[in-house]
Formats: structure tokens, sequence, C-alpha cells
């Protein structure tokens, strides 16, 4: 071995053993018995020869690049990239609906109406709800109630939390979403009780939805039932938001169901100032995509594995 090689090695093995093995530099000096300004000096070295190439990764500016070019390949008002937590989608959801939350705090003002649906990511949204000042806001609910007892199908119930949380208005619709004939469910629109809410689908400032997965996803609840689901997927339906469903190129499907579906409308959310949806995992990725190939979206909070596949498509 050269004088030169001879330098390269020793440069190789302190680098190892300082940056890899984590020892400190006395550490490295009394095991090559040299003194430590010694073992500075080539660790100085190096880094000056390329021998160690130190990346500095600033996570944030990683998930706001995410963020820029999902708003420019899919023309969203806003998007936010949160960090994918590999081994627990709880913790995912709960960075993603701490995201919302702060961006409904930064953005709600005194007469605004917030639409919520369910999910178990919008109830993240709405336990994380911690504003920094009181808001004269209505908050309605989305659709009807649902027959299923989780505390995140529970839809009036998330609408008087986040009421609660901002000190608004809360307004309940005391209806199934899915009622037995179209007659029946244009009665109940007409009843006082419901056009409370129905009224405010006419002016909704933001609109906070989640996005289903077909087929679905585990623990993705049917909230249409089984037997409506499975005329959907031969269809080719890919995902909904708030019941209405669609295909991968984001066309909504006529189905049924929906005219018996008491909730908001398509219509109502196209008139929407602002509706952000919230989605986690690459499982919803052609969910994800075929909602914003729909152009109903206007804001995406998405964790970054789920960002990065709606990029790649």
């Amino acid at each position: 071995m050269t004088e030169r090689q001879d330098q390269l090695a020793t440069l190789v093995e302190v680098a190892h053993l300082y940056y890899e093995e984590n020892l400190s530099q006395q550490e490295i000096a009394d095991r090559l018995n040299v003194s430590r300004s010694l073992i500075a000096l080539y660790i100085k070295r190096a880094r000056e020869q390329g021998i160690v190439q130190i990346q500095i990764r600033d996570p944030q500016n990683v998930f706001q690049g995410l963020a820029f070019k999902l708003q420019e390949r899919y023309h969203l008002k806003h998007a936010e990239v949160v960090s994918s937590a590999h081994l627990s989608s709880v913790l995912t959801r709960r960075a993603l609906g701490n995201a919302a939350a702060q961006y409904l705090d930064r953005n709600l003002q005194d007469g605004d109406v917030l639409g919520l649906a369910w999910g178990r990511t919008i109830l993240e949204v709405v336990n994380l709800l911690a504003p920094s000042k009181p808001r004269r806001i209505d908050v309605i609910p989305l659709l009807g109630e649902s027959s299923y007892t989780g505390s995140y199908t529970q839809l009036n119930q998330i609408v008087l939390q986040a009421a609660r949380a901002f000190n608004g208005t809360p307004y309940f619709l005391l209806v199934p979403m899915l009622v037995g004939s179209k007659e029946l469910r244009d009665a109940l629109l007409q009843d006082p009780s419901t056009r409370d809410v129905s009224t405010r689908w006419e002016r909704i400032s933001y609109a906070c939805v989640g996005i289903g997965a077909v087929p679905p996803v585990e623990g993705q609840i049917v909230y249409i039932g089984q037997e409506n689901l499975s005329d959907l997927i031969e269809r080719e339906a890919v995902g909904d938001i708030c019941a209405r469903y669609f295909n991968f190129q984001g066309k909504f499907l006529d189905a049924e169901f929906n005219e018996r579906l008491l909730g908001v409308s398509l219509d109502h959310l196209r008139r929407a100032k602002n509706v952000l949806a919230v989605a986690v995992g690459i499982e919803k990725s052609k969910a994800v995509r075929g909602a914003l190939c729909s152009r109903l979206i206007t804001h995406l909070f998405v964790d970054e594995a789920l960002a990065q596949v709606l990029l790649q498509e």
C-alpha cells in the first residue's frame, strides 16, 4: 500500500469509528494510540476529501416540497403533508388531524359555516382542535346519522364537540343517513328541524371530509350497506366523499340509494368555498386520486407515503 493509500485508509477507518460506531474523538485516539487533536484533523480531512458526506434533511422542508407539488399537480388551493409513522396508522392519523385542526384555527372567521363529515381522521381533527380564540361560527353535519355505534360514526356528537371548541353554534340532523324512499327523504328535508342544517349547506365556508376507499380498507365502515356497495364495485367505483361514489377518473356515479340519501349534495359541495379532505395510507391512493380528479377538493391533507404515490401516478 502506498503512502497515499495508507492515509486514505486511515481517514476511512476514523470516519467509520466516529460516524457509524459513534465513538468519541478521545475514544478513537486511545484506540489508535494518537492524540485527540490528530483525530479531529482526520475527521476534518475525511469531510474535505468527500469520504464523509453529510446531508442535513429538514423534514418540514421535504413535506412542504411535496405539498407544493401536490398543489401544482392537482390545482389545489392548499395542501399539507405529514410524516408517515410506519408502525402506527393511529399516530399518522393524529398528525394529520392536528395539521387540519391548526389550519382551521388559522382560517375560520366569525360568520363562517363549518361542515363536518364522519370518519376516524375527522374525529382526530375535532379532538385536536385548540382554537386560539373563540369564533362565532355555525357547525353543521354533512350527513344524517348512521346506525353504527363507534365514536367516529356519531356525527352529531362530532359537531357538538367542534362547536364547543370554538364556542360556536351546533346544528344537528336527527334523522338517519339512508331512509326507505325518496318521498320520505324529501319530506324530512322540509321538516323545520332539518332545514336548520339544509339551508346552511347552501353557504358552507369549510367542509371537512374524509375519503372512503372501494373496496374498503381495514377499519373502514360501509355506511351505505354492503348490498349497495357491491353494485358500485361492479361499476368500478374507487371511493366516496360523503357517500357520493366516484370512479378513478373522478366521475360521480349514479346510484339507486342517492335519492334516499339524507345529506349534502354534490352541488352543495361544489358551491362550498373550501372543501378540506383528509386521508391516510397508500391503500387509499386510488380513492384519493379519483377524488382529486373530480375537482371537488380544494384542500388536501395526506401523509408522506400517500403523497409520494399521488405524485408518481
